[in-house]
């Protein structure tokens, strides 16, 4: 089995902000030589995340909107209690 390591860096505007890897990913799939297989795509800390979604300009306006009623900012977490980051939500 062949293995593929490659690392895509990324800067980010801060909270919600969502970016489009698709290229990138379609890239180092691209350069690795693969034919077929898995991509495991990874982001190290523990606020930073990857969904699959549809990148289209309504979703990208919706999505920050529904963080926010699911988890809203300035209301109290017992998490920033833990490490004092303020990032509970």
């Amino acid at each position: 089995m062949s293995v593929h390591h490659s690392e895509i860096n990324i800067q980010t505007r801060g909270e919600t902000d969502i970016v489009d890897i698709t290229s990138d990913v379609q890239n180092a799939v691209s350069k690795s030589k693969i034919k077929e297989g898995i991509v495991c795509v990874f982001v190290p800390g523990s606020t930073g995340s990857v969904t699959t979604m549809e990148y289209e300009p309504g979703l990208i306006h919706d999505l920050p909107k529904a963080l926010e009623k699911i988890a809203p900012k300035n209301v109290y977490y017992q998490h920033h209690e833990t490490w004092h980051d303020d990032n509970g939500h």
